[in-house]
């Protein structure tokens, strides 16, 4: 709710704050701008609705800022409606509650009720925060504009909410229900965003919870509000979570509602030959491999995507004089594009990829994996080196991958990159994904429940002041607190040595830090 709330609220006011410095004063000037970033939204029409007015502030602050909000609070709706129950039932709570005489229903509607709370109470913090930003420039925002937004946020979160839950009630564990209902959601933001300019995926759009919230448009001058929309998802997002307590109730606890017949099978009683899971770093490796196989995936069709854009988001560069202060002293403007934009995202990718390992790694020390490994037995020491190590390979994987896409894509519209520049800026995303790496595992062995929501906000916070930095020209220390402005842009400017040594020095820290307390703390704590 915390770290939810920071962002949206964040990310609303200063892109009310910065509306005047990105647009300019002039009437003219918000004219043209207009007209770009109409030109530039429909090639950003599978990731966000089309801008309406976006030379106005509400209609940029819709754009901007509302068009993201789903994907940032769906996120949270999809973890928490994996974890409410699965969660509590894979760490041995949930036995002791119906132990109590409460009912499944009960837990079901208490917990999806506290949500919903939650939810609301952060979406009113975004809403308030998100108007004071704008009242601080000398503007205002309509208020049943923002009511409306907010309602239909809060609707498609729950939607992620009810349907994370659902399909936790079919399989086994907090893993496997977070993994699938991010593909089906995944599968559902495709569907709609397709939808918007394709007139194959536009005739299934009505199937994507997503679409009903595209439907309100209510901060652009002369939007749409469809309050029919927005209460409809809303009553099949609560339709869908009775149908989730409905299938809570008719299965065994540690099981899914639908189990796969027991098959006889031969009785094994030797090792597995398998000489990959004999060998430290890569046993990990290949423990984690579909999850691993889903993020080289993904990052290669999101730097194709990125790529593919490069010309076009370069003509709108070199005609916008605040976005030139992003790409300035880096040459060839395509080259610098790619540098700045694809290259920029892709440590917030490898940040991503991290957390979740230190996620991984607080989670098998609660949940009581870390005491089986460590019973063979294995040294502390070894299971953290391990860690880094695993980390370390699978993010220089990752990173590769799309790397390469990069290059292809590049050279296909005629943008010569370099195989040096690209295996440069490639082999730098080797200490970031690290030194993140290293940070969570320091925090782990203090706050292990608290660790994942620190480094998430940390995360968000340093990426937003990359961007925002150069926006409102703030002083350049407060640019030197991100992490992400360590790694500087390689591929158009070298190694930025300065940042290069400061990695290493947090990745040494760090992981001194991290290696120390997890040998002296207890398990669990």
């Amino acid at each position: 709710m915390i770290s939810t709330a920071a962002i949206g609220a964040f990310s609303g006011m200063l892109q009310s704050l910065g509306f005047q410095a990105v647009v300019g004063n002039s009437e003219s000037a918000r004219q043209q701008f207009g007209l770009q970033m109409q030109l530039l939204g429909r090639q950003l029409s599978y990731l966000i609705p089309l801008p309406v007015h976006p030379e106005t502030l509400a209609g940029y602050v819709q754009w901007r800022a509302f068009g993201f909000f789903p994907v940032i609070f769906g996120f949270w709706g999809l973890i928490a409606g994996s974890g409410v129950i699965r969660g509590d039932e894979d760490r041995g709570l949930l036995e002791l509650w119906l132990a109590t005489g409460t009912s499944r229903a009960r837990l079901v509607a208490a917990r999806a009720g506290a949500f919903i709370i939650a939810l609301g109470a952060a979406i009113l913090f975004v809403l308030v925060l998100t108007g004071l930003g704008a009242t601080i420039v000398g503007s205002t925002l309509p208020i049943e504009g923002l009511l409306a937004d907010g309602a239909a946020l809060l609707a498609i979160t729950v939607a992620c909410f009810a349907i994370a839950l659902l399909i936790a009630q079919f399989v086994d564990s907090r893993r496997v229900a977070a993994g699938v209902s991010a593909i089906v959601l995944l599968g559902f933001f495709l569907l709609n965003g397709l939808g918007r300019t394709l007139e194959g995926p536009a005739r299934l759009r009505g199937l994507s919870p997503f679409y009903y919230v595209d439907r309100t448009n209510g901060l652009s001058p002369g939007g749409p509000i469809d309050w029919a929309s927005t209460l409809g998802l809303l009553a099949a997002a609560l339709a869908v979570i009775a149908l989730a307590g409905i299938a809570f109730t008719r299965r065994d606890l540690g099981a899914g509602l639908v189990r796969p017949r027991p098959a006889a099978r031969q009785r094994v009683v030797e090792p597995s030959r398998n000489p990959l899971l004999r060998l430290p770093v890569l046993a990990t490796i290949y423990e984690q491999r579909v999850g691993l196989l889903a993020w080289m995936v993904s990052t290669a069709l999101l730097a194709l995507f990125m790529t593919s854009l490069a010309k076009s988001v370069a003509e709108l560069v070199n005609h916008i004089p605040i976005f030139r202060a992003y790409v300035s002293g880096q040459g060839d403007l395509n080259r610098a594009v790619i540098s700045v934009f694809w290259f920029a995202m892709m440590p917030l990718v490898l940040a991503a990829f991290a957390i979740t390992q230190v996620s991984r790694w607080t989670t098998d020390d609660t949940e009581g994996r870390l005491e089986m490994v460590l019973s063979e037995p294995v040294s502390r020491r070894r299971v953290a080196l391990d860690r880094e190590g695993a980390l370390l390979v699978a993010t220089g994987l990752i990173a590769a991958v799309g790397s390469a896409v990069t290059l292809w894509a590049a050279g296909s519209q005629g943008i010569s990159l370099g195989v040096g520049p690209i295996a440069l800026a490639t082999a730098l995303l080797l200490p970031f994904g690290l030194a993140f790496g290293s940070l969570g595992a320091a925090l782990a062995g203090w706050i292990p429940r608290a660790t994942v929501l620190l480094l998430s906000g940390y995360a968000v916070v340093s990426y937003f002041l990359t961007q925002f930095v150069p926006l409102f020209r703030w002083p350049q220390w407060v640019e030197n607190v991100s992490i992400f402005y360590l790694y500087g842009t390689p591929l158009t400017t070298g190694v930025y040595w300065t940042g290069f040594w400061v990695l290493i020095a947090i990745i040494a820290i760090a992981m001194t830090v991290g290696l120390l307390s997890f040998e002296r703390r207890d398990l669990g704590r």
